[in-house]
Protein backbone atom coordinates (compact mmCIF):
# COMPACT_ATOMS: atom_id res chain seq x y z
CA UNK A 1 0.00 0.00 0.00
CA UNK A 2 1.05 3.70 -0.71
CA UNK A 3 1.00 6.13 1.47
CA UNK A 4 0.68 9.64 0.36
CA UNK A 5 2.45 12.57 2.07
CA UNK A 6 1.33 15.66 3.40
CA UNK A 7 2.71 18.75 5.19
CA UNK A 8 1.87 19.06 8.80
CA UNK A 9 3.16 21.76 10.40
CA UNK A 10 5.35 21.26 13.72
CA UNK A 11 4.33 20.12 16.56
CA UNK A 12 1.32 18.33 15.37
CA UNK A 13 -0.74 15.68 17.20
CA UNK A 14 -3.73 13.60 16.33
CA UNK A 15 -6.70 14.79 18.65
CA UNK A 16 -9.24 12.16 18.68
CA UNK A 17 -12.22 12.98 20.81
CA UNK A 18 -15.29 12.25 21.30
CA UNK A 19 -18.70 13.00 19.94
CA UNK A 20 -21.48 11.54 21.99
CA UNK A 21 -24.20 13.69 21.20
CA UNK A 22 -24.29 16.89 18.89
CA UNK A 23 -26.75 18.31 21.57
CA UNK A 24 -24.72 16.92 24.90
CA UNK A 25 -28.54 16.18 26.49
CA UNK A 26 -28.51 12.72 26.79
CA UNK A 27 -31.00 10.87 24.06
CA UNK A 28 -34.17 9.24 25.20
CA UNK A 29 -34.40 5.65 26.32
CA UNK A 30 -35.71 3.28 23.03
CA UNK A 31 -36.37 -0.17 24.93
CA UNK A 32 -37.69 -0.02 29.02
CA UNK A 33 -33.82 -1.08 29.45
CA UNK A 34 -30.61 -0.60 27.65
CA UNK A 35 -29.74 -3.49 25.44
CA UNK A 36 -26.30 -5.53 26.20
CA UNK A 37 -23.27 -4.21 24.23
CA UNK A 38 -21.92 -6.76 22.16
CA UNK A 39 -18.72 -7.47 22.76
CA UNK A 40 -17.68 -8.67 19.05
CA UNK A 41 -18.25 -8.77 15.43
CA UNK A 42 -21.24 -10.80 13.33
CA UNK A 43 -20.73 -13.49 11.73
CA UNK A 44 -21.34 -12.91 7.68
CA UNK A 45 -24.86 -15.13 6.94
CA UNK A 46 -23.03 -17.55 4.51
CA UNK A 47 -25.99 -18.09 1.96
CA UNK A 48 -25.97 -14.68 1.63
CA UNK A 49 -23.21 -13.85 0.88
CA UNK A 50 -22.54 -16.56 -2.15
CA UNK A 51 -25.84 -15.33 -3.51
CA UNK A 52 -24.99 -11.61 -3.61
CA UNK A 53 -21.17 -12.61 -4.30
CA UNK A 54 -22.83 -14.32 -7.67
CA UNK A 55 -24.69 -11.78 -7.99
CA UNK A 56 -21.84 -9.13 -8.36
CA UNK A 57 -19.39 -11.75 -10.55
CA UNK A 58 -22.54 -11.51 -13.03
CA UNK A 59 -22.94 -7.19 -12.70
CA UNK A 60 -21.40 -5.96 -16.14
CA UNK A 61 -19.76 -2.36 -14.56
CA UNK A 62 -21.41 0.78 -16.28
CA UNK A 63 -19.99 1.35 -20.03
CA UNK A 64 -18.94 5.01 -19.45
CA UNK A 65 -20.44 6.92 -16.64
CA UNK A 66 -18.07 6.97 -13.34
CA UNK A 67 -19.92 7.17 -10.03
CA UNK A 68 -19.04 9.94 -7.70
CA UNK A 69 -19.83 11.46 -4.51
CA UNK A 70 -19.57 15.58 -5.31
CA UNK A 71 -21.31 16.06 -1.89
CA UNK A 72 -22.15 14.88 1.53
CA UNK A 73 -24.31 12.17 1.39
CA UNK A 74 -23.63 11.72 -2.24
CA UNK A 75 -25.13 13.03 -5.86
CA UNK A 76 -29.03 12.82 -4.87
CA UNK A 77 -28.48 13.35 -1.30
CA UNK A 78 -29.94 9.75 -0.29
CA UNK A 79 -26.64 8.12 0.27
CA UNK A 80 -27.61 5.48 -2.16
CA UNK A 81 -25.07 4.89 -5.69
CA UNK A 82 -26.00 2.63 -8.59
CA UNK A 83 -21.71 2.27 -8.42
CA UNK A 84 -20.63 -1.41 -9.04
CA UNK A 85 -19.07 -2.23 -5.28
CA UNK A 86 -18.40 -5.50 -3.95
CA UNK A 87 -19.62 -5.71 -0.69
CA UNK A 88 -17.75 -9.04 0.89
CA UNK A 89 -14.31 -8.60 2.11
CA UNK A 90 -12.15 -10.36 4.16
CA UNK A 91 -12.33 -10.38 8.04
CA UNK A 92 -9.64 -8.19 7.60
CA UNK A 93 -10.55 -5.59 5.89
CA UNK A 94 -11.41 -4.61 1.81
CA UNK A 95 -8.23 -3.81 -0.44
CA UNK A 96 -6.15 -0.79 0.85
CA UNK A 97 -5.62 1.58 -1.78
CA UNK A 98 -3.86 4.66 -0.27
CA UNK A 99 -4.02 7.08 3.35
CA UNK A 100 -2.82 10.53 4.51
CA UNK A 101 -2.71 11.53 7.99
CA UNK A 102 -5.68 14.60 8.49
CA UNK A 103 -6.12 16.78 11.77
CA UNK A 104 -9.28 17.07 13.33
CA UNK A 105 -12.56 17.56 12.45
CA UNK A 106 -16.04 15.91 11.47
CA UNK A 107 -16.33 16.84 7.98
CA UNK A 108 -17.00 14.43 5.52
CA UNK A 109 -14.29 13.84 2.09
CA UNK A 110 -16.52 14.16 -1.32
CA UNK A 111 -15.13 12.85 -4.44
CA UNK A 112 -15.44 13.82 -8.00
CA UNK A 113 -13.77 14.63 -11.76
CA UNK A 114 -10.46 12.03 -10.31
CA UNK A 115 -10.07 14.05 -7.00
CA UNK A 116 -10.77 13.70 -3.01
CA UNK A 117 -11.50 16.38 -1.31
CA UNK A 118 -11.57 16.83 2.82
CA UNK A 119 -10.94 19.80 5.35
CA UNK A 120 -9.63 19.40 8.84
CA UNK A 121 -7.80 21.17 11.52
CA UNK A 122 -4.45 21.71 12.72
CA UNK A 123 -3.43 23.64 15.29
CA UNK A 124 -4.94 27.07 14.55
CA UNK A 125 -5.39 26.59 11.12
CA UNK A 126 -8.06 24.73 9.35
CA UNK A 127 -6.72 22.52 5.91
CA UNK A 128 -8.43 22.25 2.73
CA UNK A 129 -7.10 19.41 0.71
CA UNK A 130 -7.38 17.59 -2.41
CA UNK A 131 -5.66 14.80 -3.65
CA UNK A 132 -5.85 11.99 -6.95
CA UNK A 133 -7.82 9.27 -6.13
CA UNK A 134 -6.08 7.14 -8.08
CA UNK A 135 -2.73 6.62 -6.21
CA UNK A 136 -3.12 9.48 -3.08
CA UNK A 137 -0.71 12.39 -4.76
CA UNK A 138 -1.70 15.32 -3.16
CA UNK A 139 -3.03 18.03 -5.93
CA UNK A 140 -3.39 21.07 -3.60
CA UNK A 141 -3.91 22.50 -0.39
CA UNK A 142 -5.17 25.75 0.80
CA UNK A 143 -5.20 26.86 4.72
CA UNK A 144 -6.78 29.47 6.60
CA UNK A 145 -6.69 30.63 10.29
CA UNK A 146 -9.01 29.32 12.88
CA UNK A 147 -9.53 30.08 16.49
CA UNK A 148 -13.10 28.13 17.05
CA UNK A 149 -13.31 26.35 19.92
CA UNK A 150 -15.85 23.84 21.20
CA UNK A 151 -17.15 24.52 24.66
CA UNK A 152 -17.30 20.95 25.68
CA UNK A 153 -14.88 17.91 25.03
CA UNK A 154 -15.63 17.98 21.41
CA UNK A 155 -12.95 18.59 18.74
CA UNK A 156 -12.87 22.31 18.04
CA UNK A 157 -13.93 21.31 14.05
CA UNK A 158 -14.32 21.77 11.32
CA UNK A 159 -17.90 20.15 10.99
CA UNK A 160 -19.04 21.21 7.67
CA UNK A 161 -18.23 19.24 4.48
CA UNK A 162 -16.76 20.64 1.10
CA UNK A 163 -18.83 20.37 -2.27
CA UNK A 164 -17.28 20.01 -5.22
CA UNK A 165 -18.86 21.09 -8.95
CA UNK A 166 -17.20 19.09 -11.48
CA UNK A 167 -18.78 20.91 -14.02
CA UNK A 168 -17.33 24.47 -13.32
CA UNK A 169 -13.94 22.80 -11.24
CA UNK A 170 -14.82 24.01 -8.23
CA UNK A 171 -14.76 23.54 -4.51
CA UNK A 172 -17.04 25.22 -2.03
CA UNK A 173 -15.78 24.95 1.98
CA UNK A 174 -17.05 26.28 4.70
CA UNK A 175 -15.02 26.84 7.91
CA UNK A 176 -15.79 26.81 11.74
CA UNK A 177 -16.33 30.21 11.97
CA UNK A 178 -18.22 30.69 8.44
CA UNK A 179 -15.45 31.32 6.83
CA UNK A 180 -16.94 30.35 2.89
CA UNK A 181 -14.31 30.10 0.25
CA UNK A 182 -14.68 28.88 -3.45
CA UNK A 183 -12.00 27.10 -5.15
CA UNK A 184 -10.30 25.93 -7.72
CA UNK A 185 -10.52 22.20 -8.25
CA UNK A 186 -7.36 21.94 -10.29
CA UNK A 187 -5.23 24.32 -8.30
CA UNK A 188 -6.78 25.13 -5.24
CA UNK A 189 -6.34 28.80 -5.92
CA UNK A 190 -9.12 30.63 -3.94
CA UNK A 191 -11.81 32.37 -6.86
CA UNK A 192 -13.46 34.27 -4.14
CA UNK A 193 -14.08 33.93 -0.09
CA UNK A 194 -16.37 35.94 2.31
CA UNK A 195 -16.63 36.31 6.01
CA UNK A 196 -20.48 35.13 6.37
CA UNK A 197 -20.50 35.19 10.09
CA UNK A 198 -18.57 39.11 9.66
CA UNK A 199 -20.78 40.38 7.34
CA UNK A 200 -24.20 39.10 9.26
CA UNK A 201 -22.71 39.04 12.81
CA UNK A 202 -23.24 35.95 13.83
CA UNK A 203 -22.35 35.23 16.90
CA UNK A 204 -20.11 32.04 18.13
CA UNK A 205 -22.63 28.94 18.82
CA UNK A 206 -20.84 26.58 21.78
CA UNK A 207 -20.09 23.95 18.76
CA UNK A 208 -18.58 25.36 15.22
CA UNK A 209 -19.81 25.91 12.45
CA UNK A 210 -21.81 22.20 11.38
CA UNK A 211 -23.90 22.89 8.89
CA UNK A 212 -23.10 21.48 5.07
CA UNK A 213 -24.35 24.04 2.06
CA UNK A 214 -26.07 22.85 -1.32
CA UNK A 215 -25.31 23.59 -4.23
CA UNK A 216 -28.68 24.14 -6.27
CA UNK A 217 -27.43 23.70 -10.00
CA UNK A 218 -31.31 23.99 -11.36
CA UNK A 219 -31.94 26.94 -9.76
CA UNK A 220 -33.39 29.74 -12.13
CA UNK A 221 -30.11 32.00 -11.61
CA UNK A 222 -27.31 31.58 -13.95
CA UNK A 223 -25.01 29.24 -13.02
CA UNK A 224 -27.21 27.61 -10.10
CA UNK A 225 -26.85 28.72 -6.35
CA UNK A 226 -25.31 28.11 -3.14
CA UNK A 227 -28.22 27.58 0.02
CA UNK A 228 -26.72 27.72 3.47
CA UNK A 229 -28.26 27.86 6.70
CA UNK A 230 -26.42 30.54 8.10
CA UNK A 231 -28.44 31.26 11.37
CA UNK A 232 -28.48 34.86 11.52
CA UNK A 233 -31.64 35.03 13.00
CA UNK A 234 -31.41 39.03 13.95
CA UNK A 235 -30.99 39.84 10.41
CA UNK A 236 -33.48 37.58 8.79
CA UNK A 237 -30.98 35.58 7.55
CA UNK A 238 -31.49 32.28 8.81
CA UNK A 239 -31.22 30.73 5.28
CA UNK A 240 -28.85 32.71 2.50
CA UNK A 241 -28.43 31.74 -1.26
CA UNK A 242 -24.94 33.10 -2.52
CA UNK A 243 -23.90 33.20 -6.39
CA UNK A 244 -21.08 29.80 -6.76
CA UNK A 245 -19.26 32.11 -9.18
CA UNK A 246 -19.40 35.88 -7.04
CA UNK A 247 -20.11 34.66 -3.32
CA UNK A 248 -22.74 36.95 -3.69
CA UNK A 249 -25.99 37.02 -1.94
CA UNK A 250 -28.64 36.34 -4.13
CA UNK A 251 -31.45 36.60 -1.32
CA UNK A 252 -32.41 35.39 2.43
CA UNK A 253 -34.77 34.36 4.39
CA UNK A 254 -36.20 33.48 8.08
CA UNK A 255 -35.36 34.19 11.26
CA UNK A 256 -33.82 31.29 12.68
CA UNK A 257 -31.07 30.01 14.25
CA UNK A 258 -28.80 27.51 12.08
CA UNK A 259 -28.70 23.96 12.38
CA UNK A 260 -26.15 21.30 11.60
CA UNK A 261 -28.17 19.75 8.72
CA UNK A 262 -27.99 20.67 4.86
CA UNK A 263 -30.53 21.65 2.81
CA UNK A 264 -32.44 19.18 0.61
CA UNK A 265 -33.83 20.88 -2.82
CA UNK A 266 -36.27 19.05 -4.97
CA UNK A 267 -38.84 19.58 -7.75
CA UNK A 268 -42.67 17.91 -6.62
CA UNK A 269 -45.83 17.78 -8.77
CA UNK A 270 -43.78 20.51 -10.89
CA UNK A 271 -43.11 23.28 -8.14
CA UNK A 272 -39.66 23.49 -6.74
CA UNK A 273 -39.02 23.83 -3.22
CA UNK A 274 -36.05 23.63 -0.65
CA UNK A 275 -36.36 22.12 2.36
CA UNK A 276 -34.24 23.73 5.19
CA UNK A 277 -34.34 21.78 9.06
CA UNK A 278 -33.00 24.94 10.72
CA UNK A 279 -32.69 25.19 14.52
CA UNK A 280 -36.56 25.27 15.48
CA UNK A 281 -37.39 23.20 12.67
CA UNK A 282 -38.24 22.44 9.40
CA UNK A 283 -38.90 25.27 6.54
CA UNK A 284 -40.22 24.89 3.46
CA UNK A 285 -39.30 27.72 0.46
CA UNK A 286 -39.15 28.86 -3.11
CA UNK A 287 -35.60 27.89 -3.89
CA UNK A 288 -35.66 30.52 -6.81
CA UNK A 289 -36.73 33.68 -4.46
CA UNK A 290 -36.31 32.70 -1.35
CA UNK A 291 -39.72 32.83 0.07
CA UNK A 292 -41.18 31.08 2.76
CA UNK A 293 -44.35 28.37 2.20
CA UNK A 294 -44.37 26.87 5.84
CA UNK A 295 -42.39 26.31 8.95
CA UNK A 296 -43.42 23.13 10.88
CA UNK A 297 -41.90 23.36 14.60
CA UNK A 298 -39.80 20.65 15.34
CA UNK A 299 -36.84 21.17 17.92
CA UNK A 300 -35.89 19.51 21.37
CA UNK A 301 -36.33 21.07 24.74
CA UNK A 302 -32.99 22.03 26.01
CA UNK A 303 -30.38 25.03 25.62
CA UNK A 304 -27.83 22.01 24.37
CA UNK A 305 -29.46 20.02 21.70
CA UNK A 306 -29.07 20.41 18.36
CA UNK A 307 -30.91 19.45 15.23
CA UNK A 308 -28.42 17.62 12.66
CA UNK A 309 -29.36 15.47 10.73
CA UNK A 310 -30.34 16.78 7.27
CA UNK A 311 -34.35 16.49 6.19
CA UNK A 312 -34.83 13.50 3.27
CA UNK A 313 -37.61 13.91 0.65
CA UNK A 314 -38.95 10.78 -1.33
CA UNK A 315 -41.58 11.46 -3.87
CA UNK A 316 -44.09 14.33 -2.88
CA UNK A 317 -42.99 13.02 1.27
CA UNK A 318 -40.59 14.80 3.81
CA UNK A 319 -38.99 13.11 6.99
CA UNK A 320 -37.52 15.01 9.49
CA UNK A 321 -35.55 13.15 12.06
CA UNK A 322 -34.12 14.24 15.11
CA UNK A 323 -32.62 12.55 18.50
CA UNK A 324 -35.41 13.14 21.62
CA UNK A 325 -38.17 14.25 19.24
CA UNK A 326 -38.24 10.99 16.54
CA UNK A 327 -39.31 11.21 13.15
CA UNK A 328 -42.03 13.01 11.11
CA UNK A 329 -43.21 12.42 7.95
CA UNK A 330 -44.80 14.99 5.81
CA UNK A 331 -47.16 14.79 2.73
CA UNK A 332 -46.63 17.70 0.30
CA UNK A 333 -49.97 19.28 -1.48
CA UNK A 334 -50.74 20.80 -4.77
CA UNK A 335 -51.00 24.35 -3.32
CA UNK A 336 -47.38 24.14 -1.45
CA UNK A 337 -49.04 23.42 1.88
CA UNK A 338 -48.73 20.17 4.03
CA UNK A 339 -50.23 17.39 5.87
CA UNK A 340 -48.46 15.68 8.53
CA UNK A 341 -49.21 11.72 7.82
CA UNK A 342 -47.12 9.96 11.04
CA UNK A 343 -45.07 11.08 13.74
CA UNK A 344 -43.35 8.38 15.75
CA UNK A 345 -40.98 9.40 18.36
CA UNK A 346 -38.92 6.33 19.41
CA UNK A 347 -39.03 3.74 16.27
CA UNK A 348 -36.30 6.32 14.78
CA UNK A 349 -34.49 8.77 16.67
CA UNK A 350 -30.67 9.72 14.26
CA UNK A 351 -28.56 11.93 16.11
CA UNK A 352 -26.58 13.35 13.29
CA UNK A 353 -26.34 9.65 11.49
CA UNK A 354 -26.91 8.88 7.84
CA UNK A 355 -30.16 8.41 6.46
CA UNK A 356 -30.35 6.04 3.80
CA UNK A 357 -33.47 5.57 1.23
CA UNK A 358 -34.60 2.48 0.00
CA UNK A 359 -37.64 1.01 -1.65
CA UNK A 360 -40.42 2.78 0.72
CA UNK A 361 -38.12 2.21 3.71
CA UNK A 362 -35.65 4.03 5.41
CA UNK A 363 -32.33 2.92 6.43
CA UNK A 364 -30.92 4.74 9.89
CA UNK A 365 -28.77 4.25 13.22
CA UNK A 366 -30.39 5.26 16.55
CA UNK A 367 -29.00 7.62 19.04
CA UNK A 368 -29.25 5.81 21.65
CA UNK A 369 -26.13 5.26 23.74
CA UNK A 370 -25.27 3.05 26.66
CA UNK A 371 -25.37 -0.40 24.68
CA UNK A 372 -29.14 0.93 22.90
CA UNK A 373 -27.78 2.26 19.95
CA UNK A 374 -29.02 -0.17 16.86
CA UNK A 375 -29.60 0.27 13.30
CA UNK A 376 -32.73 0.16 11.80
CA UNK A 377 -35.02 -0.29 8.85
CA UNK A 378 -38.43 1.94 8.84
CA UNK A 379 -41.55 1.41 7.07
CA UNK A 380 -41.94 5.02 5.31
CA UNK A 381 -45.08 4.50 5.06
CA UNK A 382 -46.12 4.34 8.77
CA UNK A 383 -42.95 4.37 10.52
CA UNK A 384 -43.09 1.56 11.84
CA UNK A 385 -39.83 -0.56 13.02
CA UNK A 386 -39.50 -3.14 9.64
CA UNK A 387 -36.50 -4.96 11.77
CA UNK A 388 -33.63 -3.56 14.21
CA UNK A 389 -30.13 -4.59 13.50
CA UNK A 390 -27.85 -4.15 17.05
CA UNK A 391 -24.33 -4.58 16.89
CA UNK A 392 -20.57 -2.99 17.92
CA UNK A 393 -21.27 -0.64 15.47
CA UNK A 394 -22.83 1.13 17.91
CA UNK A 395 -23.94 4.21 15.68
CA UNK A 396 -22.25 5.04 12.65
CA UNK A 397 -22.62 6.57 9.03
CA UNK A 398 -22.67 4.80 5.52
CA UNK A 399 -24.01 4.57 2.11
CA UNK A 400 -26.47 1.62 0.00
CA UNK A 401 -25.25 0.63 -3.34
CA UNK A 402 -28.08 -1.84 -5.45
CA UNK A 403 -27.57 -4.60 -3.29
CA UNK A 404 -26.03 -3.56 -0.16
CA UNK A 405 -25.47 -1.44 2.42
CA UNK A 406 -21.76 -0.44 3.61
CA UNK A 407 -21.92 0.90 7.18
CA UNK A 408 -18.75 2.60 8.92
CA UNK A 409 -19.12 2.33 12.67
CA UNK A 410 -18.02 4.78 15.43
CA UNK A 411 -15.65 2.48 16.82
CA UNK A 412 -13.98 1.75 13.23
CA UNK A 413 -15.70 -1.28 11.96
CA UNK A 414 -16.34 -1.89 8.94
CA UNK A 415 -19.35 -3.46 7.58
CA UNK A 416 -21.69 -4.73 4.98
CA UNK A 417 -25.36 -5.82 5.04
CA UNK A 418 -27.64 -6.83 2.23
CA UNK A 419 -29.90 -3.96 1.10
CA UNK A 420 -33.32 -5.93 2.12
CA UNK A 421 -36.31 -4.71 4.13
CA UNK A 422 -37.00 -8.39 4.93
CA UNK A 423 -34.32 -8.96 7.72
CA UNK A 424 -30.84 -7.52 8.66
CA UNK A 425 -28.39 -9.90 6.58
CA UNK A 426 -24.68 -9.37 7.12
CA UNK A 427 -22.16 -10.02 4.44
CA UNK A 428 -19.22 -8.95 5.95
CA UNK A 429 -17.51 -7.39 8.80
CA UNK A 430 -13.80 -6.39 9.92
CA UNK A 431 -12.65 -8.29 12.86
CA UNK A 432 -10.55 -5.06 13.57
CA UNK A 433 -11.48 -1.37 13.14
CA UNK A 434 -10.50 0.29 10.33
CA UNK A 435 -10.73 3.47 11.46
CA UNK A 436 -9.76 5.43 14.78
CA UNK A 437 -12.38 6.29 17.27
CA UNK A 438 -14.81 8.18 17.06
CA UNK A 439 -15.86 7.97 13.58
CA UNK A 440 -18.61 10.46 12.81
CA UNK A 441 -17.26 10.99 9.27
CA UNK A 442 -19.61 9.69 6.06
CA UNK A 443 -17.72 7.53 3.43
CA UNK A 444 -17.88 8.17 -0.36
CA UNK A 445 -16.79 6.66 -3.22
CA UNK A 446 -15.29 7.11 -6.60
CA UNK A 447 -15.86 4.66 -9.12
CA UNK A 448 -14.95 1.43 -7.21
CA UNK A 449 -12.99 3.22 -4.27
CA UNK A 450 -14.20 3.85 -1.02
CA UNK A 451 -13.37 6.72 1.30
CA UNK A 452 -12.93 6.53 4.93
CA UNK A 453 -12.13 9.60 7.13
CA UNK A 454 -11.64 10.15 11.14
CA UNK A 455 -9.76 12.69 13.02
CA UNK A 456 -6.18 11.00 12.15
CA UNK A 457 -6.49 9.68 8.40
CA UNK A 458 -8.06 9.83 5.21
CA UNK A 459 -8.08 5.76 3.78
CA UNK A 460 -9.38 4.84 0.20
CA UNK A 461 -10.20 0.83 -0.28
CA UNK A 462 -10.88 -0.75 -3.02
CA UNK A 463 -14.62 -2.71 -3.92
CA UNK A 464 -14.31 -3.46 -6.88
CA UNK A 465 -13.03 -7.33 -6.97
Amino acid sequence: MWRASVWIPTGFAALVVGLATVGCAPPPALHDRPLIEPSGVDVPDARVVEAVSQQFARTAPPPTDIPQWPALFGPNRTSVTDARLNPVWPTDGPEPVWEVPVGTGYGSPVAAAGGVVFNSRVGDREIVQCHEIADGRMRWQYSYPTSAICDFEYSDGPYSTPIIDPDQRRVFNVGGQGQFSCLDLDTGDVLWKRDLHADYDVQADIFPVGASPLFDRDSRHPGGQLIFNLGAFHRDAGVVSLDPATGKTLWQATDQGASYGTPFVATIQGLRYAFVLTDEGLVSLDPDRGVSDWFYPFRRKGDLSRNATSPLVFGDRVLVVSAGLGAVCLKILPDRSYVELWRQRRTIDSQYNTLILGDGHLYAFTSGGQGGAEFRCIDLGNGAVAWNYHSVLRRGMGLATQNAILLLGERGHLASLAFNPEAPQVLSFTEQPLMREPCYCSPAIHGTKLILKDESRVAVFDLGN
